[in-house]
């Protein structure tokens, strides 16, 4: 009996069109991320209304100062440092499996608009960092009320 079979390959086109989609808004700048860890980067969502930014990282196990925020324009980086735990200093603990990622991590985003930098916000709670960037005044969707005489 004579049986076809079709294999389905990824198209390495159709990943380039998906990942310039995904990035054409807001895009990370020139400067190239820093790895975290192994092979893996801070995971961070970025949403936006009319008032501004919001971005959301996962940072478990980060304390507040481990964190750096810099503005520069309309560019935001956040970077930072996880470090291992010392679980023993006795040789003969052997690491059986290792998946979580520790060092130096920097991320950067230019935006599309304009920010007001002073105005930025910043909160850690229970390993998610939240960051508030404000859209400068003159970029804001603007309402204008019709007076009736």
């Amino acid at each position: 009996m004579l049986t076809r079979s079709i294999v389905l390959r990824p198209d390495p086109f159709a990943h380039f069109v998906n990942r310039f989609m995904n990035d054409s808004l807001v895009r990370p700048s020139r400067e190239r991320a820093t790895v975290w860890g192994l092979g893996s980067r801070l995971p961070i969502d970025i949403y936006e209304d009319g008032a501004g930014y919001t971005f959301v990282a996962i940072a478990p196990g980060l304390s507040a100062d481990a964190i750096s925020i810099e503005t520069q324009g309309n560019v935001v980086k956040i970077s930072g440092e996880t470090v291992a735990p010392a679980l023993s200093a006795d040789e003969k603990v052997r690491t059986l499996r290792s998946e979580i990622g520790y060092g130096k991590f920097s991320r950067s985003f230019e935006l599309p608009e304009d920010i007001q930098a002073d105005k930025i916000e910043a909160k850690q709670e229970n390993g998610v960092l939240t960051l508030h960037v404000p859209k400068a005044e003159e970029v804001k969707p603007r309402t204008i009320k019709v007076q009736a005489k």
